[in-house]
């Protein structure tokens, strides 16, 4: 019998779970929060609420009655330029062993490509988000494109030279005591901003789109930063909690998001944890001079929180040269740099960056670690912003 295909229900869980755990990675987050699983794959459209049952967008592959692949996908609306298209950030692929020669996953693929005529399933683009140099030589076969990390920026709170210096003898032990102070130094901020006067102002999702995603919309291609778009990735989000800085430009409001996360080691009898690093993961200026509100009042606020340093992911350039010109140094820009921990729970050192590729059915700017990049896309797309 050959492979079929097909998109499996959201009452497959149990089954999904025990391929990802066997077949991808040992109690896998989507194995341990069934929640967090139907967050991700619920919504087979972009813009309706999660469901409880029913589809989902997590495709298989089985031959005999068994699953012998799955790939998730996590439909989103892609904006280019003010105009909207569809779009899918795809997931876990992974392929049974005995599978892995011959088309199965090249037809895995497929269920989440353009011109299928597959309607719901029936994309402008497919991104993965976060893949390894394996897989990308099948988006290369397929005349994808294959992108440079995600640049990562990066500061030290003033201060906490000698707590991230901890971090690195954990990660680093090999390194001699001067080259693990001398990189923490590298990204030590001079001096903490002043917190910015006055009350902050609410963020009003009813007003969002019609006062600040109307104009960011023209200026940037990527995932939609759309009112709905904010409220299911923030605020329906089922295990972390988001923390929301504003500040106001007349009738615009400036908006970055982050959340705090506590760094664990691991140890013989579990993890323990070391220090907390503030995660920036949105990053929606009204201005240049607001950007200058917004992250020192970013900064005020993980400072308080007990954060030792804040790191941020993204293409755009604009936006993050505003970011590198209140402190945050691009990672790449210092000797060392890449040899700082990514993954926090728990901490390793691994490093490294994160690849992506994609699949287009249209015309569009190159994406690209420059700083005339308009694409607007950070660690907050995909399911990259999770627990390990």
């Amino acid at each position: 019998m050959s492979v079929e295909f097909r998109y499996a229900g959201l009452e497959e869980y149990p089954q999904i779970s025990q391929f990802l755990n066997e077949y991808w990675a040992e109690n896998h987050i989507y194995c341990r929060r069934e929640d967090l699983y139907q967050w991700s794959f619920g919504r087979v459209r972009p813009r309706q609420n999660d469901a409880v049952g029913g589809p989902s967008s997590m495709a298989v592959a089985e031959h005999d009655g068994e699953l012998v692949g799955i790939l998730g996908g996590i439909p989103f609306t892609f904006n280019h330029f003010g105009e909207s298209k569809r779009g899918v950030w795809i997931t876990n692929y992974v392929i049974r062993p005995d599978h892995r020669k011959g088309s199965t996953a090249l037809q895995l693929l497929s269920m989440f490509r353009g011109n299928t005529g597959r309607g719901e399933h029936d994309y402008d683009i497919t991104v993965a988000f976060g893949i390894n140099p394996a897989t990308a030589t099948i988006y290369k076969v397929l005349r994808g494109e294959v992108l440079a990390d995600i640049p990562r920026q990066l500061l030290v709170f003033p201060g906490a030279v000698s707590r991230m210096a901890h971090l690195l003898t954990i990660t680093r032990p090999e390194w001699e005591v001067e080259r693990r102070e001398a990189l923490a130094a590298a990204f030590e901020l001079p001096a903490m901003p002043e917190a910015p006067g006055g009350e902050p102002v609410p963020l009003n999702l009813d007003a969002w789109d019609d006062e600040n995603w109307s104009i960011i919309a023209k200026e940037t291609l990527g995932a939609a930063r759309d009112a709905a778009f904010l409220r299911w990735r923030y605020f329906d989000h089922p295990l972390f909690d988001y923390r929301v800085v504003t500040a106001a430009e007349g009738r615009r409001t400036g908006l970055a998001i982050w959340r705090l996360e506590t760094i664990y080691q691991k140890t013989e009898e579990g993890r323990a944890p070391v220090d907390k690093i503030a995660r920036l993961v949105e990053f929606l200026p009204a201005s240049d001079e607001n950007a200058k509100q917004l992250i020192s009042s970013f900064l005020v606020q993980a400072g308080e929180a007990g954060a030792l340093a804040a790191d941020y992911y993204g293409y755009h350039g604009r936006y993050g040269k505003l970011l590198e010109a209140c402190g945050m140094k691009r990672v790449s820009s210092v000797p060392d740099g890449e040899f700082l921990p990514t993954r926090f729970q728990p901490l390793d050192g691994k490093g490294g960056g994160i690849m992506s590729a994609m699949l287009v059915q249209f015309a569009k700017p190159a994406c690209f670690a420059d700083a005339e990049c308009p694409w607007y896309w950070t660690k907050a797309d995909s399911d990259q912003d999770r627990p390990n």
